[in-house]
């Protein structure tokens, strides 16, 4: 069926998409997971962070203790443990360090500096709220998901995505800008979520594609070849073989100049 004769905002309610940079917002963690589904339950929030692999986290003391990318942040830090800065550095050096960080945090605000709205985004009935979440789920993620990592910000972003229980799911080049670490747990999650629907995944690294029934080549805009990832792999002379081999080279240099540089 022609997709032009679908209903455009119908179709696209039955999406799930999960870009190479994801897009978080300065509000909590479960606000930003909220925002692909505004009326789920915090049962389906916590289901949906779990088949993200994203409970590891989220759920942990190390997110309470991660502070945002901005001045403002670090100077409440700063004067918060300042006891603790004293000891360690003086009073000279820490009032020094707490004058610069004054004047750049007043540049800062000045400059305007999104601050989120308790409710702006979670303003459900209390009907929706049928379970006690940990509260790591209350965490602020900070400006551009600033407080968690590039794996943790791909986990929330693969949950935004899963809550919206899509038919289609795309994924656009999701684990490429992953260290090996973070892609190997973004990856559990993209497996997780790709059961039971129809998943268009577009990728650099072949581990992302290993997985998938059929993969299709388009050269020069039409479709050059189509089959398996093992069919395909071994074909003589193929497109994608002569792909596979090229990513399969440069992945081996790439971990002999990390190890290089160890």
């Amino acid at each position: 069926m022609d997709v032009k004769d679908y209903n455009l905002k119908d179709l696209r309610k039955k999406m799930g998409l999960v870009m190479q940079e994801p897009t978080l917002f300065n509000y909590t963690v479960k606000e930003n997971i909220l925002y692909g589904h505004d009326t789920a339950t915090d049962t389906e929030v916590r289901e949906a962070a779990s088949i993200a692999n994203a409970l590891e986290f989220i759920e942990s003391n190390d997110l309470l203790k991660a502070y945002d990318d901005n001045f403002v942040a670090l100077h409440e830090a700063f004067v918060e443990h300042k006891d603790a800065i004293v000891l360690r550095v003086g009073n000279e050096p820490y009032n020094s360090k707490l004058q610069i960080l004054s004047k750049l945090s007043a540049n800062e605000l000045k400059a305007g500096k999104f601050k989120s709205v308790k409710g702006e985004v979670d303003d459900r009935s209390e009907k929706y709220k049928d379970i006690n979440l940990h509260k790591g789920f209350d965490i602020e993620c900070g400006i551009r998901g600033g407080k968690l990592s590039g794996g943790q910000k791909q986990r929330v972003a693969i949950a935004r995505a899963v809550i919206r229980k899509p038919k289609i799911l795309i994924l656009d080049e999701a684990t490429s800008a992953l260290d090996e670490n973070s892609q190997k747990k973004v990856q559990v999650a993209l497996n997780n979520i790709m059961v039971g629907r129809t998943s268009i995944v577009i990728a650099h690294r072949l581990t992302t594609i290993e997985s998938c029934s059929r993969l299709v080549v388009i050269a020069d805009g039409v479709v050059a070849e189509e089959g398996n990832f093992t069919e395909l792999k071994n074909a003589e002379g193929g497109y994608f073989a002569s792909i596979a081999a090229g990513i399969k080279k440069t992945e081996a240099n790439e971990k002999l100049r990390v190890k290089n540089a160890k």
